[in-house]
């Protein structure tokens, strides 16, 4: 089976993320239980509502959701 250009990857989510100018991102699953992210899922709902249709977006400006993806998934320091 050939798999398409714009494919997902398993356990990953697409998502356009931007205002205004929306840039598409792919975000593994487990980050969705992360209370950073809790955050940005609570802004896309206040935003957008439930019943959204297409892909799943976010109201944020790119760069600070690299930050906090970076955030998120850094390893804690011991």
């Amino acid at each position: 089976m050939s798999r398409r250009k714009d494919s997902v990857p398993r356990g990953y989510v697409p998502m356009m993320v931007g205002k205004g100018e929306e840039e598409r991102f792919l975000v593994h699953t487990k980050l969705f239980k992360h209370p950073l992210f809790t955050v940005l899922l609570e802004m896309a709902e206040q935003e957008f509502g439930y019943a959204q249709p297409g892909v799943l977006r976010i109201p944020c400006d790119s760069e600070q959701f690299r930050s906090l993806v970076s955030a998120a998934t850094a390893k804690p320091k011991s």
